[in-house]
């Protein structure tokens, strides 16, 4: 990959006297306040540049680049292991250098096909469907929740290696995937970080009333290119005022799955906790149209494998294996000047289930956005609120952004978690913090 890297930078001087180039360089200084516990959650120095060239023919070489200087904070304490990525994946294949992480966000060539085709090959993000906040469709690149879900979804997505093809087929627009990256979703180190998964929904924890220490293996992860790579097909039309797709893919789901053993040590019982991913057949689509003021859309998805946590003491391994359909329902209303208010309801509804597991067989989630343009666009103010109906525990945002000169752009929020600790949102309750950033364009 760095050889590739080399060419790519050694190659652009030269296509750069045949075609158009282009770059956007950006500085971004983060830094946020844990109320909560008044502690410094996170400083640091984000450093972006990405690189254009594209010809007559609508041939395109794109490359962004991302060097962050974590400086200090509690976001994530010391090196993350990062063994979610793949060593193509890794930034640190690249340049190690620790607290700079760098990372090679995209790199692709891309390629026009006929008229109306197009083929994209290397690094980059594909994206399908809408949902906001909530993940359906949503499934082609895996995730960074080093910040829970409080960062942009274009800054936690994780690009990676693949072959894109789009081409007309009859009505339809056919998207094919090949992904030979076994790059999967980037959590905080266990028991390390600001928001390291604590929830006992989410990662095996002590039997009630039990204090048995839980210790946690390195994830096993699939390291075979092709006989481990993921394959996605999309067919996307439009009829009338309607916009639909029809989605499969078939991958391993981007977070692992636990398997737990009580073994005992020469300190006494521990619950040894190993984790793997598993293979998934996912079918599902989407569908829009606009009626008025308002935009209607919905996504559905159905995985034919889903493990979820179970604490039967009589389980073998710890594990409850069923399949999982989720879907999300939107209404979006563009009828005040300048804004936009945003609900959704979403659903998760796994097949066979027991009283031993830690999430109930339907599991609910609503959320509501309120976004308003101020100052002719220079500015943006925007409200959040997310709510799991079953834990009753949540998440309130506020963000207010600014342009405050033509290269400078500043933005305030605040992030306030309530709720059940061992919920989704809950379990950060102590987590609430204001944030301030600046972005230098250039």
């Amino acid at each position: 990959m760095f050889k590739l890297l080399i060419f790519s930078a050694s190659v652009l001087p030269m296509l750069v006297l045949a075609g158009e180039f282009n770059s956007d360089s950006r500085v971004s200084y983060q830094t946020a306040e844990n109320i909560a516990e008044g502690k410094l959650s996170k400083s640091e120095t984000r450093f972006y540049n990405a690189l254009s060239y594209e010809t007559e023919s609508e041939a395109r070489l794109f490359l962004s680049t991302r060097l962050r200087w974590n400086m200090s904070g509690q976001l994530e304490p010391g090196e993350p292991d990062q063994t979610a990525l793949s060593p193509i994946s890794d930034g640190r294949k690249i340049y190690d250098n620790y607290p700079f992480q760098f990372d090679l966000r995209e790199l692709y060539y891309r390629q026009a096909l006929g008229q109306e085709g197009t083929l994209t090959l290397g690094k980059q993000q594909v994206v399908w469907g809408q949902a906001d906040g909530v993940t359906v469709l949503d499934i082609v690149n895996p995730m960074n929740y080093r910040e829970f879900i409080l960062e942009d979804p274009e800054e936690a997505r994780i690009p990676t290696w693949m072959a894109n093809i789009v081409v007309p087929v009859g009505p339809f627009d056919m998207q094919v995937l090949w992904i030979p990256d076994q790059t999967y979703t980037d959590f905080p180190n266990y028991n390390e970080g600001e928001f390291a998964i604590r929830s006992r929904r989410l990662i095996p924890a002590a039997p009630a009333g039990l204090s048995v220490p839980v210790q946690r293996q390195r994830a096993e992860r699939p390291d075979r290119p092709i006989k481990d790579s993921d394959v996605g097909i999309a067919l996307t039309s439009s009829i009338d005022s309607w916009d639909f797709s029809l989605n499969y893919m078939y991958h391993y789901n981007d977070a692992p799955f636990f398997e737990t053993q009580m073994v005992m040590t020469g300190t006494g019982p521990v619950i040894n906790v190993r984790e793997r991913y598993e293979r998934t057949h996912t079918f599902g689509g989407s569908a829009s149209t606009s009626i008025g003021d308002y935009v209607l859309r919905g996504e559905l998805a159905h995985a034919t494998q889903r493990s979820v946590i179970d604490y039967d003491p009589r389980s073998k391994d710890g594990r409850f294996q069923t399949n999982d359909t989720s879907y999300v329902l939107g209404l979006d209303y563009y009828g005040v000047t300048d804004s936009v208010f945003s609900a959704q309801f979403y659903q998760s509804i796994l097949g066979e289930t027991t009283d031993d597991l830690p999430r109930k067989k339907v599991d609910n989630i609503m959320t509501f956005l309120y976004r308003k343009d101020l100052r002719h666009q220079r500015d943006s103010f925007e409200a959040r609120w997310l709510t799991n109906n079953n834990d009753g525990d949540g998440l309130f945002r506020l963000q207010y952004t600014s342009k405050l000169t033509e290269n400078i752009k500043g933005t305030v929020g605040l992030d306030v978690f309530y709720g059940d600790r061992n919920g989704l949102f809950g379990q950060f309750e102590n987590n609430d913090r204001i944030q301030v950033k600046l972005d230098f364009y250039f």
